[in-house]
């Protein structure tokens, strides 16, 4: 499959694949800001998540938005999709405080990643393509 036919592929496969090259890039993202807090700054690791996440958060938005699911962004799926990372950043938080009492801290994300990814992909992709998050607010 050519490049520029797999960004717009509309079928489930392509979707999948794009969501998982979008989520290995976002938690690049998060993981190499929360090694650099964690051990360059100093900083907590539960802290350490929270500021990678937000980093992660907005890269996500946007290429979930144009790239992912092919949907543009709109106010409800921005309220959706923060309301969907804000309980997602809460499992992960929690998950990492458990994890960072059982294993070196600063491998405590990981595990917690491999539990909350999946969970997030069905409430993304549930605001992305949901009616109801189509729909304009006025």
């Amino acid at each position: 499959m050519r490049l520029r036919e797999f960004v717009n592929d509309r079928g489930r496969k392509a979707e999948v694949m794009r969501f998982v090259l979008t989520g290995g890039f976002c938690t690049a993202l998060q993981y190499g800001p929360y090694v650099v807090f964690y051990e360059a700054v100093g900083v907590a690791p539960v802290v350490s998540t929270v500021i990678s996440y937000a980093i992660s958060f907005v890269a996500n938005f946007i290429l979930s938005s144009f790239f992912t699911f092919h949907s543009g962004p709109t106010a409800r799926k921005g309220l959706g999709f923060a309301v969907s990372h804000l309980v997602n950043m809460g499992m992960q938080t929690g998950l990492v405080a458990l994890f960072k009492e059982i294993m070196p801290p600063v491998l405590a994300l990981l595990p917690a990643l491999v539990i909350c990814v999946p969970c997030n992909y069905f409430m993304v992709r549930y605001v992305f393509k949901s009616k109801y998050f189509d729909k304009s607010t006025k």
